[in-house]
């Protein structure tokens, strides 16, 4: 895997409704299809490929870039619990 295989990826007008057109950072693999950090897999026929910045961001996406991939530490699954 290099830089390249990491995008900006959402659903391609049409194929989905507006709301579910957020923004994933995902690996691309060979096969075109984008698996994003929230597991969302999106075919390469369904993909919007995005070079900028736009569109509402997959809050899990976010949170994933965050954390590192790691997972939330064990004091913030704790703190989400209560």
């Amino acid at each position: 895997m290099n830089a390249d295989d990491v995008v900006r990826v959402r659903y391609a007008p049409g194929v989905v409704g507006e709301t579910r057109r957020v923004v994933h950072v995902a690996i691309r693999r060979p096969d075109g299809a984008c698996v994003a950090l929230c597991d969302l897999v999106i075919a390469a026929a369904e993909a919007e490929l995005l070079d900028e910045i736009a569109g509402m961001p997959c809050l899990v996406c976010v949170r994933e870039l965050a954390l590192g991939f790691g997972g939330a530490p064990a004091e913030l699954d704790a703190e989400a619990a209560r």
